[in-house]
């Protein structure tokens, strides 16, 4: 069942962007980014099941890539030969990211379904110990509606980009902070900077968070300040003047964030700049990663549940 309500919402969404004018797989249309030169898709590994839908990825601090199969309950462990060493349960899984202490933070509850009004706020944030798998994972937070992206900062503070309630801040101790988030970008509540709906990814850069918003006019990347959220501006409208379908984002290399689009496309933006280009990688793209100890080496989930490496110059 929630690979069918998945699969329905993420499909509404794409075929109404391409009802506006943007084509999947295709290159982009006039108006739009140019396209990114020396960006190349240097592997491509299949999924290993028919549900393997590969939601998110994340490193842990010894270098294994963690991979969220939403449609099957799982975060999995690949070691750096990309075998599968350990696989973890979540109820559906979305971000997971290494915070200062060590331990993965993962999105739990990253369902439509818990975007339906009056239904209770059960998405949490997980934690995960990588050095002791053998100890279930323990509930850092609750109290969340569809937790999707997430960034941790430096001092422990989680950042969740939450499909229903927008962008929330979680103290180290799990609290979530009512006045930050209280101010921060909303979920269905569109103006003249949150030009579409749904907040996706997340990612730092320094003090600032980025984060995507799933369908918007231009496909918009919005900056968030950690000190001053109500100061959240435009970081880059990327498919403008058309509308965009954004997923995941992530730092590829100093300054310049590559954005992952389910309409089958990586962005690169230039946050000095704010000049943008794009590469189509043939497949709707979920999540990025920068690849740990190289420079402009990616990792690309995508919706069929292949995993991609991308190499950025």
């Amino acid at each position: 069942m929630r690979g069918s309500v998945l699969g329905s919402v993420r499909m509404g969404a794409v075929l109404t962007a391409m009802a506006a004018g943007i084509v999947g797989l295709q290159a982009p249309t006039a108006g739009a980014a140019p396209a990114c030169a020396g960006v190349v898709v240097t592997k491509v590994e299949p999924s290993p099941t028919l549900t393997g839908w590969s939601e998110n990825v994340g490193y842990d601090a010894a270098g294994n890539l963690w991979v969220s199969r939403i449609l099957e309950n799982v975060v999995e462990r690949r070691d750096r030969q990309g075998r599968v060493t350990a696989r973890v349960r979540v109820e559906s899984p979305g971000a997971v990211r290494r915070g200062p202490d060590g331990l993965l933070y993962v999105a739990s509850g990253d369902s439509p379904i818990n975007m339906l009004p009056g239904t209770p706020l059960i998405g949490k944030v997980l934690r995960i110990d990588p050095r002791r798998l053998s100890v279930p994972p323990t509930v850092f937070a609750r109290g969340l509606g569809m937790p999707n992206g997430l960034a941790v900062d430096r001092t422990g503070d989680v950042y969740v980009s939450d499909g229903r309630l927008g962008v929330v801040r979680i103290r180290p101790d799990g609290s979530i902070d009512r006045a930050w988030s209280a101010a921060a970008p909303k979920n269905l509540s569109p103006n003249a900077t949150v030009n579409g709906t749904g907040v996706n990814g997340a990612t730092i850069v320094g003090r600032t968070l980025y984060v995507t918003l799933t369908t918007s006019a231009s496909g918009r990347v919005l900056r968030v300040p950690l000190a001053d959220p109500g100061a959240h501006s435009v970081a880059a409208d990327l498919t403008a003047p058309l509308p965009g379908v954004l997923d995941d984002l992530t730092q590829v290399t100093p300054g310049r964030l590559a954005v992952a689009s389910t309409t089958g496309q990586v962005h690169l933006v230039d946050l000095a700049t704010r000049r943008t280009c794009t590469v189509n990688v043939g497949q709707p793209v979920t999540a990025v990663a920068a690849v740990p100890g190289s420079t402009g080496r990616l990792v690309a989930a995508t919706e069929s549940g292949a995993l991609l490496t991308l190499s950025v110059r």
